[in-house]
């Protein structure tokens, strides 16, 4: 198997610097629901607008999220398999304008000193966040750090269409310290690749290296 964190510069990190936050990102994970709560409570409209999945409103990317948020492993599972229905009856019976306050709710648990995360669950979370401020056009400022991870965890469970990518080209953030792949570069920004390596965009676009 190939061995991509040698793609990345994090595992070149001192132990001591990133050991804390590759263990649990509750911190930025609760930050990033926040800034999304913040977010619809001044655009209530945008749960009208589409994400970058088509058919895939806003609205119903934040009731899955919140879905995701309150299911346990076995329920994710049972999901994946179709055997657990998206969203959850609780999460689909909450009115429009209650998601922002449930989005608050879910990031105070996260805030608690107990809490915890990972990297998987943050990247579910990163991604959407990245999806809705494409779609409403908003940066969200996700740190690079946060970023990297997630694309080095989404690259090593990637299917084969897009490790084929991987195996042949080397996505490199130019907004962010990482990289990720092999083969000629292709720069792009952190977003674009970390939707790409989540399946929700295509081949990230090149873009000139600053």
């Amino acid at each position: 198997m190939t061995d991509w964190s040698r793609f990345l510069p994090l595992s070149n990190r001192p132990r001591d610097a990133d050991g804390e936050v590759t263990r649990n990102w509750a911190r930025p994970a609760s930050g990033l629901l926040l800034s999304l709560a913040n977010l619809l409570d001044a655009r209530p409209e945008a749960l009208r607008r589409e994400t970058l999945r088509p058919a895939v409103s806003v609205d119903a990317a934040v009731r899955e999220l919140l879905t995701l948020r309150r299911w346990s492993g076995w329920q994710r599972f049972a999901a994946r398999v179709g055997a657990q229905e998206m969203p959850s009856a609780e999460v689909a019976a909450l009115d429009p304008d209650r998601l922002a306050s449930a989005l608050r709710e879910a990031a105070m648990q996260l805030s608690t000193a107990r809490a915890r995360c990972s990297v998987r669950e943050f990247g579910e979370i990163l991604v959407a966040a990245l999806d809705l401020g494409t779609a409403l056009d908003v940066d969200l400022g996700v740190d690079p750090f946060a970023s990297g991870a997630v694309a080095l965890d989404l690259a090593v469970r990637a299917p084969v269409p897009r490790r084929s990518v991987l195996t042949a080209r080397t996505l490199v953030a130019t907004d962010s310290e990482w990289q990720v792949g092999s083969g000629p570069a292709l720069p792009a920004t952190a977003s674009s690749i970390v939707l790409f390596l989540a399946g929700r965009g295509g081949v990230p676009p090149h873009v000139d290296e600053a």
